[in-house]
């Protein structure tokens, strides 16, 4: 069977590179020539194009890889119905199961490398490609100016709920840790740790993400005194480090792309991590009703989305292995259909969130269609 095994995957695996680099290509095209003007206003040249596209492919895997493989496999099996091998391993005593297991190994494969790529790639590559197309900032570090090149955040205000905590950044960079006053805009931090107390306000000229906690440098800093909350003395710190300010540059990052999704996006796909979701929970323990729904609904659809490969292969090998006399390309379009269908109530059971538990809205699909198509092969003959 190892013979056979490698045999049927190697006749899937060259369509395959062939379908997913075509759409790729026919994607980045599309894009291309939709985004050409705003390319040409920001003033890149050929050379940052192809880096902004080639840092954003993952952001096109959740749909051109379950098609690829699903026209592939299509075609794949077919091939081999037509020329009746399959029944020929059937007749050597192999199940039906059995000579679907490398397409199911396949499948299994492509979702875990789709998960790896949703949660490790993708929320890195769409902020390293936002910031090529934002251009660079400066700032004055000194007595000198330092240029800010990708992946900077400009203005990238931030509150810590659970800790009562305001931050105002005017740079900041996710992936080192840094923030960096800009012009006669500092870091400022205001937060009130005691009822009884105002605020205590921070003006930084630089901070770092260091030892699981904020090291601010050139601080001016507005306190109050003990026994008299309404004054501010003011104090100058070199240095300051800050072990209350556990807030670590991941979970800013997040908190600064999930905020604006709840009335942009609520119901669509989201292009963050599972712990940057995990993230935001931490700084938003008082959430309100109808944002936790969407919040665990997206966080149960990010575990179930990459499960979409294995559902293809389900659902294509039923409608693709059947040999006889009925018409090839029947089999091939029924099966387009049923995945197009599948895809379909993918979105819109993220749409009744709230109506439903975000377990059954986003497991609900995969389960009835996979478990449809399972069964499907049991019958094939």
């Amino acid at each position: 069977m190892r013979l056979i095994d490698r045999y049927l995957i190697r006749e899937w695996l060259f369509p395959f590179v062939y379908c997913l680099v075509g759409f790729m290509v026919l994607w980045i095209a599309f894009d291309l020539i939709a985004e050409l003007d705003e390319f040409a206003e920001a003033k890149l040249s050929t050379g940052e194009i192809a880096q902004y596209y080639w840092i954003t492919l993952p952001e096109h895997f959740f749909v051109v890889v379950p098609v690829s493989l699903l026209l592939s496999l299509m075609y794949a099996i077919n091939q081999h119905a037509r020329q009746n091998e399959f029944i020929a391993i059937r007749n050597a005593g192999v199940g039906m199961l059995r000579m679907s297991t490398p397409y199911l190994i396949v499948g299994a494969l492509l979702s875990a490398s789709l998960f790896c790529s949703n949660e490790y790639w993708l929320p890195n590559s769409l902020r390293d490609g936002a910031a090529i197309r934002a251009g660079k900032a400066t700032v004055e570090e000194g007595e000198e100016n330092k240029t800010l090149k990708p992946p900077w955040i400009t203005n990238a205000d931030f509150f810590n709920y659970a800790a009562n905590r305001d931050w105002q950044i005017p740079a900041f960079n996710p992936v080192t840790g840094e923030m960096y006053g800009v012009g006669n805009k500092p870091i400022v931090v205001k937060w009130k740790w005691d009822e009884d107390q105002p605020k205590r306000d921070l003006m930084a000229a630089k901070a770092v993400w260091e030892n699981g906690a904020w090291t601010l440098y050139n601080v001016n800093d507005y306190r109050p005194t003990a026994g008299f909350p309404e004054s501010h003395p003011l104090k100058f710190h070199p240095k300051l480090v800050m072990d209350e300010f556990d807030e670590s540059p991941g979970e800013i990052e997040g908190e600064l792309k999930i905020t604006p999704l709840f009335d942009k996006r609520a119901h669509k796909r989201w292009s963050v991590s599972l712990a940057q979701i995990d993230g935001y929970r931490r700084l938003h323990p008082g959430m309100e009703k109808e944002k936790k729904a969407i919040l665990d609904a997206q966080y149960q659809a990010r575990l179930a989305e990459p499960l979409t490969c294995l559902i293809v292969v389900l659902i294509a090998i039923p409608f693709a292995a059947p040999s006889g006399r009925r018409n090839a390309a029947v089999g091939v379009a029924a099966g387009i259909v049923v995945c197009l269908a599948f895809f379909m109530v993918q979105q819109m059971s993220m749409a009744f969130v709230g109506q439903y538990s975000a377990h059954i809205a986003a497991w609900t699909p995969h389960a009835l269609f996979g478990g449809i198509s399972a069964w499907q092969i049991t019958r094939v003959r």
